[in-house]
């Protein structure tokens, strides 16, 4: 009992620490000497070519419905106190604490990439690097965890952690249908690294005064760039000791382990006839599968164990009776975290879609100052949010651009910002969707786990357009 109260704190800390899928940084979605545009919405095109190699567009990024500050409290004098702590109410702490507890955090990186204006219109050829896991952990866990023993009732259930890794080659292309409108594609050849999904559907603890009986049932599934040679008992029982990758690994195997396509679809149409300064846009981006040739699959079986008090204990041998029924009740337990192998089979699972919806102003005043907004969906029962971003851009000069913006979305009030210079022959950008505002001398944010940064350095080929 003692070691669950504690696993929700270390599912949370591990939970911060791990890499989830991000975009291109939405705060430059309205700047038009960025180079990455095209990744939220392939209509938009860039002022001239590049090339990149390495550097060219990093993006880290974490997010959350819950902070440091909903688990960590003051306690005295200059002390802090996690919310276990006698000293902290119960209902406070709950009261902070949402239905559930989501987490995911990203890293997205361009090995390299090309821009170049070609086709009749603007062509972009790039390989990437994908990583995304997102975590679910119900109320129901912390509530045990503060409570303990003081309700008869715990609902552990839905407890979710997935993650999703892959590489993408990536040609795009947009161009002017008639003045003013745009359309453009990317088509997104996916190569799965690796991907798993562990999910515990049934965790029930119930306390009666004469009884206590726990219920459980858990699945995982799991597939990665090379086969999976599972170890199992003769009764089907996993040995994750033994269990390793395929030591025969090379191109022709990787694909053929995991590959899918992908695409990503938008506009732009300035909307001068109408409305001289305002231009507006749509994109869905990420639409896409890929298919896992070997899924590996193992589920937990024994899902129920009662205790009703010892029985039969015989006086004259006491400490033995008890003993045995207590490594019967241990091993029964212990049989309850098993996981027997279910077999392997293909299976495709889909990226996490993206739909983004904007519309920007230039102030008739002064051209270089827009106002903006983007409203962005995620797709996605345990990746999914809603985001709406308000946007104050401006390009004072020929080489520089900078945007400040506000976000609401799911996990909270953000605030974005990016400044990018490109001269002659160079681009370097660097800003945030989530500026941290207070942290922990740990450098953790207080408030929500939101953070994000993103840079990137260019060559810029030809004249601006």
């Amino acid at each position: 009992m003692k070691q669950i109260k504690y696993l929700a704190a270390t599912l949370l800390l591990c939970s911060s620490s791990l890499a989830g899928m991000a975009q291109a940084a939405k705060s430059a979605y309205f700047l038009d000497g960025t180079l990455y545009n095209y990744q939220l919405n392939p209509a938009m095109d860039s002022e001239r070519g590049f090339f990149s190699l390495g550097i060219g567009n990093l993006s880290l990024k974490t997010n959350s419905n819950v902070g440091v500050s909903d688990f960590i409290y003051p306690y005295g004098e200059d002390k802090l106190t996690t919310f276990m702590s006698g000293s902290v109410d119960a209902e406070d702490f709950l009261r902070n604490i949402p239905k559930s507890v989501r987490l995911s955090t990203g890293l997205d990186m361009n090995v390299f990439a090309l821009g170049t204006r070609m086709l009749g219109g603007y062509t972009t050829l790039g390989f990437s690097l994908h990583s995304s896991v997102s975590t679910n952990i119900p109320k129901g866990f912390f509530e045990f965890a503060k409570k303990g023993l003081q309700e008869t009732t715990y609902n552990f259930s839905d407890i979710n952690l997935r993650t999703m890794n892959y590489a993408a080659l990536t040609l795009g292309h947009s161009r002017e249908i008639f003045d003013g409108f745009r359309v453009g594609i990317n088509v997104k050849r996916l190569i799965g690294i690796a991907y798993a999904n562990a999910h515990v559907d049934k965790l029930n603890l119930t306390l009666g005064e004469n009884y206590w009986k726990i219920e459980s049932h858990a699945y995982a599934e799991a597939a990665f760039f090379a086969e999976v040679e599972t170890a199992t008992d003769n009764q089907g029982k996993v040995d994750f000791e033994e269990t390793k990758l395929s030591t025969e690994i090379n191109a022709n195997s990787v694909t053929k382990s995991a590959s899918g396509l992908g695409f990503d679809l938008g506009v732009v149409y300035d909307m001068k006839e109408f409305v001289e300064g305002l231009t507006v846009s749509a994109s869905i981006v990420d639409l896409g599968r890929i298919k896992w040739n070997n899924m590996t699959r193992v589920s937990t079986r024994n899902n129920v164990i009662e205790f009703n008090g010892f029985e039969d204990i015989d006086i004259n041998d006491f400490s033995g009776s008890v003993t045995d029924e207590l490594e019967a009740l241990g091993d029964e337990a212990m049989d309850m975290t098993d996981f027997y192998h279910n077999g392997a089979e293909s299976m495709s699972t889909s990226l996490n879609a993206n739909l983004y919806l904007g519309a920007e102003y230039n102030m008739p005043f002064y051209n270089p100052l827009s106002v903006a907004i983007l409203y962005n969906k995620r797709f996605g029962k345990l990746t999914g949010w809603n985001e709406c971003r308000g946007y104050i851009n401006i390009a004072p000069t020929k080489f520089f651009e900078a945007s400040a913006n506000v976000g609401i979305s799911t996990f909270g009030t953000s605030l974005g910002w990016l400044v990018n210079f490109h001269p002659a022959g160079l681009n370097f950008f660097i800003g945030s969707d989530h500026m941290i505002t207070k942290v922990t001398p740990q450098f953790i944010p207080v408030n929500n786990l939101n953070s994000h940064i993103t840079l990137g350095v260019n060559l810029a080929l030809g004249k601006r357009k």
